[in-house]
């Protein structure tokens, strides 16, 4: 697998998420604001973060995904950082890039991050490990 992790954050919480996600994988990281669909391009697996805003994922990831080109053969997996309820944003998610032929392999989410306090996120990261040694 050839992965890359985008993410969107608002607060800070979601870029820490992302940024440990790429320690784990050694992933090249890029800043939904700042990147183009052109440039995952040559990824074939897509880890893609966003805060939770309601319970959505951010416009600006949903923005994102719908400038995404149909695909037929790469993969994701999906990750939010939210207050109070994170599952329906991963679901908006899923649904939208599944319709743009992605394969979902994990859906994770860390809930009630704050952005000055120290979080453990080895939960979220031995998920998404797991999700990588099945490839």
């Amino acid at each position: 697998m050839n992965p890359c992790v985008v993410y969107f954050s608002r607060t800070g919480n979601t870029k820490r998420l992302a940024q440990a996600i790429v320690e784990t994988t050694k992933a090249p990281i890029f800043d939904l604001l700042s990147t183009q669909p052109s440039a995952i391009e040559s990824f074939d697996l897509l880890i893609l973060g966003t805060p939770v805003e309601g319970s959505s994922p951010a416009k600006e990831t949903a923005a994102f995904i719908e400038s995404l080109p149909q695909i037929e053969t790469k993969k994701a997996i999906l990750f939010c950082t939210y207050r109070f309820f994170g599952s329906g944003a991963l679901n908006v998610m899923e649904k939208k890039l599944s319709s743009k032929g992605y394969e979902i392999l994990l859906k994770v989410s860390k809930k009630g991050m704050k952005p000055d306090k120290e979080t453990d996120f080895s939960d979220v990261l031995n998920e998404v490990k797991k999700a990588l040694e099945k490839q």
